[in-house]
């Protein structure tokens, strides 16, 4: 079998010459050789002017190109303040992919120095703006900053379609308003797949408000996110009227006034957002979440494995609604099982772990930690239906 003719051009490096003419730099084609050749990433930094003009050419260059081509960029800062309106096939990629966190120090020799900082608007001003349906968008290896904490990284709205088959791997957001959707207008999505190891820090507030079908949320990656501050119950994630769905490997930090994850749908859904694996807490037994960690009014959902700590210290903050329980379900049908939960310090063995006014909830398998247990986890409904099994006290 031949030997491909990319990797004939990497093996020759600098002193080749392809016959379009074009030299190739340090194993990478040159800005004439991207032109050229269909197989090339676009170098993000072969075209000249400011970050914002560099990427309008090579967003021209790939939306003209067929099959699609990436664009590349650079190990180093940049800095993008227009609105991009994404196009199928679109793929804006770091220079390699791995786990970055820009809140630890001393880390630049292990982490992959591709930092983009966005000084943006949210929803249909974001830095990515879906208005028709695409598929096969692709982002991937970047550390992102926002520059003003009103920035949107990725809006696609219902009303403009589905981002269809989209990937986003190993990405790192600091300082963001939202990253995918708004509470008001969530991502529209289908077939998407998150992977990678994940970082949200710094956050303004609620980072991911989702609404679709057929995901892969984290199944081959992770998400570590926390918030903190008095913030009204606002939800780390909403998941709104989000079916057929795996969502795994989460590590959800809701701290003071935050609220961890929404889930909500009509009647009419097909249920299946499954959760895996995931860790739901406050910081720690002395500084928890104030108030529920998981609501769920509608919907069908599924939580298995999940790692439930540190809630309902002081529910009396809130406002909004009155919370009852670490899970609260009001509507649709939750199916809760091999729960471990730890208590804060401020939370009497008495506050249900789980709380059901509406919809169903059956419960199986809720392991009490920390050594400050006198009988079982306590599960209690006012309305609705609770099917409980002998792990837990129903009352």
């Amino acid at each position: 079998m031949p030997t491909p003719r990319r990797t004939i051009l990497k093996r020759l490096g600098a002193a080749a010459v392809v016959t379009t003419g074009a030299a190739v730099l340090n194993g990478t084609a040159s800005a004439s050789a991207a032109t050229a050749s269909g197989e090339d990433d676009i170098l993000l930094d072969s075209f000249s002017g400011t970050d914002d003009q560099k990427l309008t050419a090579a967003l021209d260059l790939a939306r003209n190109s067929s099959p699609r081509r990436p664009i590349r960029l650079s190990p180093r800062s940049h800095t993008f303040s227009q609105t991009r309106t994404t196009f199928s096939g679109l793929r804006i990629l770091g220079p390699n992919v791995g786990w970055q966190n820009p809140e630890i120090a001393n880390t630049a020799g292990a982490l992959p120095q591709c930092n983009v900082t966005l000084n943006c608007g949210n929803g249909a001003s974001s830095w990515l703006v879906g208005t028709q349906t695409t598929y096969n968008v692709m982002v991937a290896g970047i550390t992102f900053k926002s520059s003003n904490a009103v920035t949107q990284f990725y809006h696609h709205p219902y009303s403009a379609g589905t981002s269809y088959a989209t990937t986003l791997d190993t990405l790192s957001f600091y300082g963001f308003k939202h990253v995918l959707g708004t509470p008001a207008d969530p991502f529209s999505m289908t077939l998407v797949t998150t992977r990678g190891s994940w970082t949200c820090v710094a956050v303004q507030d609620t980072q991911f408000s989702l609404r679709g079908s057929d995901n892969f949320l984290w199944v081959a990656g992770d998400m570590n996110y926390g918030w903190q501050g008095a913030n009204g119950g606002r939800y780390l994630m909403r998941f709104s009227n989000l079916s057929k769905t795996a969502v795994r490997h989460l590590y959800l930090t809701a701290r003071g006034g935050s609220r961890a994850i929404l889930v909500e749908g009509p009647d009419s859904q097909q249920g299946g957002l499954d959760f895996s694996d995931c860790v739901v807490e406050g910081q720690n037994a002395g500084d928890p979440a104030m108030g529920a960690l998981i609501v769920v009014k509608g919907g069908g959902v599924s939580f298995t494995n999940t790692k439930l700590n540190f809630g309902m210290a002081r529910p009396s903050d809130f406002t909004d609604q009155r919370d009852t329980g670490l899970i609260m379900v009001q509507g649709g049908t939750a199916l809760l099982t091999n729960t471990w939960t730890n208590r804060a310090s401020a939370t009497p063995e008495s506050v249900p772990v789980v709380s059901v006014s509406g919809g169903t909830a059956y419960v199986n398998l809720v392991m009490g930690m920390g050594g400050n247990w006198t009988g079982k986890p306590r599960v209690s409904r006012t309305g609705g239906t609770l099917v409980p099994d002998a792990s837990v006290s129903a009352a």
